[in-house]
């Protein structure tokens, strides 16, 4: 999905016809809603979010890590990974780590799945209509539905679909 699109959706969902969100918010919003959709991916141990590479004793931790796939004889304190094998010199090292940020400059949402760019963008929603105090316990509710379906692996586009109706704002 265009990151365009996923404004234009978030401006159409929450009725702002004067634009008081602007693009910079709105990429706020999808950003908050694709680290926490994220969070629950990686929960549930999706290897899309899995990233590959070779650690060396005084390293840094890798950009966006969130967890290792896997055993590996490292530490890490502080930022920096120590290798606790001594015979040990490298280690190619897998990990899940979230997407980058979406900036101004970005093309497209960092999910080629079209069901989870629906929820990061309904997810994005919520955040913006809680901003301005509006009441969407219904909303939140079929969302975090959807995003417990995403962490198990059992959401569907039709699973999606079935609630858009009640979804619409």
């Amino acid at each position: 999905m265009k990151v365009e699109d996923a404004i234009t959706r978030i401006r159409q969902e929450t009725h702002d016809i004067s634009k008081e969100y602007s693009d910079e918010r709105c990429l706020q919003f999808l950003n908050t809603a694709t680290q926490q959709v994220a969070s629950l991916l990686i929960g549930a141990k999706w290897p899309v979010l899995v990233e590959e590479t070779t650690m060396r004793d005084g390293d840094s931790i890798p950009k966006n890590y969130m967890s290792a796939c896997g055993t590996y004889p490292l530490s890490m304190t502080a930022g920096t990974v120590h290798i606790t094998d001594p015979d040990v010199t490298a280690i190619k090292f897998r990990y899940f780590a979230t997407p980058a940020l979406i900036e101004s400059t970005t093309e497209e949402l960092p999910f080629n799945h079209d069901t989870i760019n629906d929820i990061i963008v309904k997810s994005a929603v919520l955040l913006a209509l809680n901003e301005n105090e509006y009441d969407i316990s219904q909303d939140t509710n079929i969302v975090n539905a959807l995003q417990q379906a995403i962490s198990t692996g059992t959401v569907s586009y039709t699973h999606l679909r079935a609630h858009e109706t009640v979804l619409d704002l």
